[in-house]
């Protein structure tokens, strides 16, 4: 049979810690110090200490360039005179559409009073009177006349 695994044997019975763990786990173990001949050896980096999270508005406004707030401002102005400039146009082509539109409204009541106007010079009983005063025609009875000269 191959072997898969080496687990070396235990010297002593497991404690009554978990897995063979001696002492409680509430219980705080001793330590034991670091020889000083291995503390050479090794070197201890000591952590720099961090710089406090909150920084002033002071100092947050030195790092900033002013180049940044000069870029930002235009931008800034820009985009607050294009909406301005919008507006403008906009208010300005619903004044000329209103105007066109009223000039539409007029022109159709101008259709409206010429067609009535054709409609009483094209009737009927003006074109008699015309016809009999103006040119002196006169009805025709239904019986043709001619006359052969």
């Amino acid at each position: 049979m191959t072997q898969i695994a080496f687990t070396p044997r235990m010297k002593a019975a497991p404690g009554s810690g978990a897995l063979g763990a001696k002492g409680s786990f509430y219980e705080p173990k001793s330590q034991t110090p670091f020889p000083e001949a291995m503390r050479e050896e090794y070197e201890f980096e000591t952590p720099e200490k961090k710089k406090p999270q909150g920084e002033t508005f002071d100092k947050v406004v030195k790092r900033i360039p002013t180049f940044y707030v000069i870029i930002f401002f235009s931008v800034f102005t820009a985009c607050a005179v294009l909406i301005i400039w919008n507006t403008l146009q906009v208010n300005k082509l619903t004044y000329d559409k209103s105007k066109l539109e009223n000039k539409i409204e007029q022109t159709q009541q101008r259709i409206i009073k010429l067609k009535a106007q054709e409609m009483q010079l094209s009737a009927p009983e003006r074109v008699r009177e015309i016809a009999k005063g103006k040119f002196g025609m006169q009805e025709a009875n239904g019986v043709d006349e001619f006359k052969i000269q």
